[in-house]
């Protein structure tokens, strides 16, 4: 089984990269981002859902292929992902629903940013600041219109909504 790195997979990788569990392929979190993962792995057929493991705060699932292929893919993020296309879209979207929030007051901004996420932010022209733990995207439009085709989390938040109406 030959591997190809898709957008659908680039969202999985982005989302699965940020919140990952120990066990196997799987992610950390509340029931809404187990939900998202569990959707996307049977979407792609990664999967059969009797084989979807989860406990209280996780779900994953083993597979070694995929496993390697995901830590391959997160390895050269900054290489694969340097270009605005769908791919780069798609992972940033993946890891703007695992740790990104849009407070009251419309600021966007990463939760518990890695190493790499404000050099590939800034390489694809969303310039970041950091703040405690957060990473704040200077350039919010701009980048949530990049991802709003992506999103599985915020596709009906109000800031979405309002770059609809606009269009």
């Amino acid at each position: 089984m030959k591997l190809k790195l898709t957008p659908e997979f680039s969202y999985l990788i982005g989302f699965w990269s940020k919140i990952r569990s120990k066990e196997g392929i799987g992610i950390e979190g509340e029931n809404e981002l187990q939900e998202i993962f569990a959707k996307q792995v049977l979407d792609q057929k990664l999967m059969e859902t009797e084989k979807l493991l989860s406990d209280t705060n996780k779900i994953y699932f083993y597979h070694g292929k995929y496993r390697k292929f995901f830590q391959q893919i997160e390895a050269e993020k900054l290489d694969r992902y340097k270009y605005i296309n769908e791919y780069s879209a798609s992972y940033l979207a993946g890891m703007f629903d695992a740790i990104g929030k849009i407070n009251e007051q419309g600021v966007v901004y990463l939760e518990k940013r890695g190493s790499t996420d404000e050099m590939l932010l800034s390489r694809l022209g969303f310039p970041t600041r950091k703040i405690g733990n957060s990473l704040i995207i200077l350039r919010p439009k701009a980048f949530l219109l990049l991802i709003k085709n992506y999103t599985k989390r915020f596709g009906n938040h109000p800031a979405m909504k309002l770059l609809k109406e606009k269009k």
